[in-house]
């Protein structure tokens, strides 16, 4: 008889040290969001870069750059319930304090600037949130007026005026007013030294030492750049200072800061160098919890990154990093304070 002789079936290979092999993988994001993939591994170890000698536990070289120092990058003593509004006048003054200490420093050094800003964004200050306070704006221009003042030197302040033609005419809301109050402030003993005035081209005068530029800021269909350029071009090499300018381009029917162009408008931005910066950091778009600050105090000085610890009474922030080679960007700023790099 005959019979069948059924197919020969290979029995499972051990599988080779070092012989890829199939696992999925599972990619999760920050807010638990994932997405499976296989992929080709090999055993546990394999491929790994070799080991850098250095001792477990410590910072990686990189990182450790940044690291403050002890007794070298002093913390500033950044006040405390910032979320509370309105400020208390110590708060106030010490923002004032510290941004024309820088400014008046940047414009009077050995090297002094001719062309620079300071941003200071306190929620106070902060034009895109509820609480904004022209006040406190117009307290630090008088500040760091009155300082540049002191020796005789004259000061210019200047506010941008209405932009457009007929009906189209235009001011920006945060600077709505802003010039009748500067004629009726109190510039104290330096009165005969402080001068008003808008920004163009037929603004300075020949005995004008110094520029304060207030908030200039561009709106829908016309930008306030050729306004700063002629004004800049009459002043020569005298300095002009612009507090918290809004600079960016605003798009508009009318084919006003559209692309063409837009590289050459950010190269003249990005000209004015800083001289002050302090900025709270928030998980946009909102404005609380505060998270920590960014800080920048002048030439010389060294960018500084906080992070907020505790709250109401036991609130403080602690100086996580600094920064020689410039202002850091938003995704080291989000590794350091969600501590993806620990200190």
């Amino acid at each position: 008889s005959t019979c069948c002789a059924l197919p020969a079936v290979a029995a499972p290979r051990a599988r080779r040290a070092g012989a890829p092999t199939r696992h999925r993988v599972v990619a999760r994001s920050f807010f638990g969001f994932g997405s499976k993939r296989e992929v080709d591994t090999k055993d546990a170890g394999a491929g790994r870069p070799a080991p850098s000698g250095r001792a477990p536990g410590r910072p990686k070289p990189d990182q450790a750059r940044d690291m403050p120092v002890d007794g070298v990058d002093v913390p500033a003593d950044i006040p405390t319930l910032l979320n509370n509004t309105p400020h208390e006048r110590s708060t106030r003054r010490w923002f004032y304090r510290d941004c024309s200490d820088a400014v008046v420093a940047a414009v009077t050094g050995p090297d002094p600037m001719t062309r620079c800003t300071a941003k200071i964004e306190f929620p106070e200050l902060n034009v895109d949130g509820d609480v904004y306070r022209i006040g406190t704006l117009l307290e630090l221009v008088r500040e760091i007026a009155t300082r540049l003042a002191a020796d005789g030197k004259k000061v210019r302040v200047c506010v941008q005026g209405s932009m457009g033609q007929g009906v189209f005419q235009a001011l920006p809301l945060a600077l709505s007013g802003v010039a009748r109050i500067l004629d009726l402030m109190d510039w104290g003993d330096a009165e005969e030294f402080i001068r008003r005035g808008s920004i163009g081209g037929d603004v300075p005068e020949e005995d004008d030492d110094y520029f304060i530029l207030i908030a200039p800021q561009n709106i829908v269909g016309y930008a306030v750049l050729p306004y700063i350029k002629e004004m800049e071009k009459a002043a020569g090499t005298r300095p002009m200072i612009m507090i918290n300018p809004k600079l960016e381009d605003i798009q508009s029917a009318g084919n006003v800061m559209s692309i063409r162009g837009r590289g050459e408008r950010r190269e003249y931005v990005d000209a004015w160098k800083t001289a002050y910066h302090f900025r709270l950091l928030y998980k946009k778009p909102y404005f609380f919890p505060i998270f920590g600050a960014l800080r920048y105090g002048g030439p010389g000085t060294k960018w500084e990154l906080y992070k907020r610890f505790g709250k109401m009474h036991t609130e403080e922030y602690r100086l996580m990093r600094v920064y020689e080679d410039g202002e850091p960007g938003s995704a080291e700023i989000t590794d350091v304070i969600l501590n993806r790099k620990k200190v």
